[in-house]
Parts: structure tokens; sequence; C-alpha cells
């Protein structure tokens, strides 16, 4: 009885992932139709990109652990070889421009690679979790001045989100369990200030290169001490959002979303390819720059998450992709820091 109930998996997480994952479809479809320059469209583009994939590495630093390593990240190792695979040979059909290199995952597919160097550093950061919490986040306020990190290895992102995956497994139980019970005026505040934050980067028009993780700040045109600034910034921003977000979601295993965060690594991989597909027509569809374009990008994106979260699908990439141990729970905490109880 203990042992299933330790394996239980946490409806919230399955319910986060569900909507972070419709955003990251969504995100894409929106960029499709204009890159960023209507503002009808770039307004949801700057929420979105603020916090989703911080948001994500968090989530997945909570699930993460610290044995195993080799076991856990050779499944993704396969994914990532067989899906680089996939779309370089789609790549005359669906994405003609795009060039391909040995050392550079392919759009989407920076995030397993990610994933796999964060799963390598879990051992050390929770051999030392303090210190690796204060270094994670040195290291990402100063990976905009380096300047090899950027898309290949996918290092500019593995270090720029490192401090999400760092804290999400040290702090992300005691975190998820404070969101999901904390009300009255901190709630709102919270809540207030994650809805407002990107309001502000949209007034402040800030490039949408440092939303992605990606760009070193020579890239965006800015010096390395305004860039670390930046930085810092928007990795506080996306904390807030972050938090405000798992502030409003409630514990719901048996909806839609909880479905879609359970099949999220599926939906993930292959959304690129119906993205692609459609790319060449979405400019057009944003012509009257309205809201009738975002209508479209939800329809798009509905039909899109039907489709790629189907049963046999994920089943395929569970089958690949998932050590057979893995579970959606949190870990026990690691050294030294200290564990509580869950909440509700």
């Amino acid at each position: 009885m203990a042992e299933s109930v330790s394996k239980q998996r946490d409806g919230r997480l399955d319910m986060a992932k569900g909507v972070l994952i419709a955003l990251v479809v969504a995100g894409h479809f929106l960029e499709g139709m204009n890159d960023w320059t209507a503002e009808t469209v770039r307004l949801p583009l700057t929420m979105i990109y603020s916090f989703h994939m911080p948001a994500f590495v968090f989530l997945t630093g909570i699930t993460a652990k610290p044995h195993g390593i080799l076991r856990r990240i050779w499944p993704l190792a396969l994914l990532l070889v067989l899906f680089q695979t996939a779309f370089l040979l789609a790549s005359p059909w669906l994405d003609p421009e795009a060039t391909f290199t040995w050392n550079t995952p392919y759009w989407i597919l920076w995030f397993l690679l990610a994933l796999i160097w964060w799963l390598v550093l879990t051992p050390a950061i929770h051999r030392f979790p303090r210190a690796s919490v204060v270094l994670s986040i040195a290291v990402a306020a100063t990976a905009s001045a380096m300047p090899f990190a950027g898309y290949p290895f996918a290092l500019g992102r593995t270090l720029t989100f490192l401090p999400f995956f760092v804290i999400g497994y040290v702090h992300g139980k005691d975190i998820l369990n404070w969101c999901s019970s904390t009300r009255g005026a901190i709630r709102g505040w919270v809540v207030a200030a994650a809805v407002a934050l990107p309001v502000v980067l949209f007034v402040l028009d800030v490039d949408n290169g440092w939303l992605y993780g990606s760009m070193s700040a020579n890239e965006l045109n800015e010096g390395a001490g305004p860039g670390m600034l930046t930085r810092t910034a928007l990795m506080l921003v996306a904390a807030i959002m972050t938090a405000g977000f798992l502030m409003v979601i409630p514990r719901m295993p048996g909806t839609a979303w909880s479905a879609l965060g359970r099949r999220s690594l599926a939906v993930f991989l292959f959304h690129g390819f119906i993205v692609k597909a459609v790319d060449p027509y979405l400019p057009g569809l944003l012509a009257g720059n309205n809201v009738l374009s975002l209508l479209l990008v939800a329809v798009l994106t509905v039909g899109t998450l039907a489709l790629t979260s189907w049963r046999p699908l994920d089943a395929m990439v569970r089958r690949i992709g998932r050590p057979r141990t893995a579970t959606e729970t949190p870990r026990s905490a690691p050294a030294g820091v200290r564990e509580r109880e869950p909440v509700g």
C-alpha cells in the first residue's frame, strides 16, 4: 500500500504540463503567422515565451532522479537521433531552408539535449543542493556573455534555464505546495504580477531573442554587463510568472489537461511536423492583423493537440524514451534540504 501511494502521480504536475504544452504549440503557430511583427500576436507571444519553458524546466526538475542516470539519458539520446533524422528526411518538404549540423539539434529538439545535460548534473545537484542553486543562477546570469553558449550542443538554453531545473530539483516540492496552499493577498499580488510583468516587457518592446534563451548579449546588440542585468531580470520575471501560474492550477487528474500533461513528450515531438507543414500558409492568414487570427491559432492548436496526443503515438514515445520505472512523482529531498509534508 505504501508503495502504491509513493508512486501515485501528482495531479498538479500533469495539469500544469498539459497547459504548458498547449502554450508551446500555440506559441509556435503564432510565430509562424508573423514572426513577432504584428501587435495582435506579439503580446500573447510575449506572455507565453516569458515563462513557459522556464516553468516546464522547473516541473522537470521536480520529478528528476539522482540515480540510474545512464538508464535515463540513453532513451532521450535515442529520441534525439530518431527525430533529428526524421526532421532531416522531411526537411525538403517541411523546411527546405533548414540547415542540419551534427552538433546542433534541429529547432525544438534542443530540449532533449538540454534535458540530457541537466540529468547528468543531478547527482552533483543532489550532493550539493544549496551550492548548486547559487552556482546555477550565477551561470545563467553570465551565460549571455559567453560567446560559445549558443545553439551548438544546446548550450545557450541549457545554461539559461539551468536555475529552473536546479530549483525545481532542490526546492520544487516545497514551492509547489506553497503555491497550492497560499491564499489571500499574497496569492492575489503574485498572480497580478504574473499577468502584469509580460505586459511591461511588451510595452518595453524587449527583443524576443532574450526570451528564447539561446542567443548571446553580443548577438542581441547588448554589452556584457547590461546583458547580465537583462538576463537576471528575465529570470525573475519567469520565476514570478511560474509561481502565479502554479497558484491557479488545480489538481484535477481526470481532465483533458492532465491527459495532455501525461502525453506532453509525444505532443512536443510530433507537433513540430504539423507546425512546419502549415507554416508557409500562416503569414497570409494574418493579413487583417485582428482577433480572428488568434481564433484560428486556437483552432489549429486544439486540432494539433488532439492529433499528437493520440494514445498510440504516446505509447510509442514512451516505449522508446522513458525508463520502465520512471514516474511523475517528486522524489525525496536532496541532502541537507529539509523535506516538508505535502499539502492537500
